[in-house]
């Protein structure tokens, strides 16, 4: 057979290798699309989830930080050494003046211990930081420093020279100083500071400094202390709410000790504001009768404890998806509608151990 003469057989197509029709391929492209927005919107949900998680972790970070560095110096609040300021009488000029200067203002002294200010204008010791978010809470601290001095021997009179064995803390002349023992506690300033073997000599008539007018006016201590006193420098500090370099509130930090004030430090960004309640013990029984704001605190010396709330934001804005309210102190407070920034308000209610019994 010739197969240059056989006809072949028409090809045969199958619907396999047939192409797209027009519909099937639009309905590909609407199930891509729903598939690609559901992708987009699954994926727009975890980056806010994130960014809502990022904020609330480092809010939650902020808060350990700041409470630990608030807490800390409010339980020492009046620190006089081993003796406390319940079993003593500040109130003795002879035995204890009670002002000691802080940050250039003689208002706040070691028997107050803490003071709290809630005014619209700076009102605390020292000048006004520059930076200062005005119509925020500040609170004061005065204690004795943590490093005390021990004494090398006794003292043969109540108004001989102070001698101590080197000078690790830096004390310098015209600084306030506080010598303590477990028995009683003496503020005085010392005028001269020698060195070798440190020898203090000492004075409390600087009333400006060291007390009222009702100060004592001799270098008389209230008895020769002994080779089991210490030697503190005071230490004040004050906490306020500034603006930091970058634009955002931040809780900040002042401090003085002796001659040298440090200049002020930025502890915790995004922090608003610091608002107050101070127990109070009106009938000198140890118990808190009542928390009242700072403005209602007629004596200091009453607080037994203090109730810090402070106020932290998210360091992004838009991330809530309206403006949040937030309570403080039973106050709900609404941020501007164009804020969608997350706060949290953590409160801790502090002891002042040196007032305690």
């Amino acid at each position: 057979m010739n197969m240059a003469n056989q006809k072949r057989a028409p090809l045969q197509v199958t619907g396999k290798s047939r192409g797209f029709g027009l519909v099937e391929l639009m309905v590909a492209i609407t199930i891509g699309l729903i598939m690609l927005g559901g992708i987009g919107y699954v994926y727009l949900g975890s980056r806010q989830t994130f960014r809502t998680q990022d904020d609330f972790s480092r809010i939650q970070e902020n808060v350990r930080y700041a409470l630990d560095q608030v807490g800390m110096d409010v339980r020492m609040a009046g620190y006089s050494g081993c003796v406390n300021l319940s079993s003593i009488d500040p109130k003795n000029p002879a035995a204890m003046p009670i002002t000691v200067i802080a940050n250039g203002a003689p208002t706040v002294g070691l028997a107050e211990g803490m003071h709290g200010y809630a005014s619209a204008t700076w009102s605390a010791p020292g000048t006004v930081p520059a930076n200062w978010f005005a119509n925020t809470g500040v609170f004061h601290v005065t204690r004795a420093s943590s490093e005390g001095v021990n004494l090398i021997g006794n003292m043969t009179a109540v108004n001989a020279n102070i001698q101590i064995n080197g000078n690790p803390t830096g004390i310098v002349a015209e600084q306030a100083l506080l010598i303590s023992d477990c028995a009683s506690a003496d503020l005085f300033r010392a005028t001269n500071v020698a060195s070798g073997t440190v020898t203090i000599a000492h004075t409390t008539s600087n009333c400006a400094i060291l007390g009222g007018t009702a100060c004592n006016t001799t270098n008389n201590l209230s008895k020769a202390y002994g080779s089991d006193a210490e030697i503190y420098s005071i230490l004040s500090t004050t906490y306020f709410i500034g603006t930091n370099p970058a634009g955002n509130p931040a809780l900040y930090r002042r401090q003085q000790m002796g001659a040298q004030t440090d200049p002020a430090e930025e502890l915790v960004e995004n922090v608003e504001n610091i608002v107050m309640r101070f127990g109070i013990d009106t009938n000198m029984d140890f118990v808190v009768d009542n928390y009242v704001e700072p403005d209602d605190v007629t004596n200091w010396r009453q607080v037994l404890t203090a109730r810090i709330s402070l106020v932290f934001r998210s360091n992004s804005n838009n991330v809530a998806t309206q403006t949040q309210p937030y309570v403080v102190e039973g106050a709900t407070l609404t941020p501007a509608t164009t804020d969608r920034r997350l706060r949290r308000v953590a409160t801790a209610t502090f002891g002042l151990r040196n007032r305690l019994p």
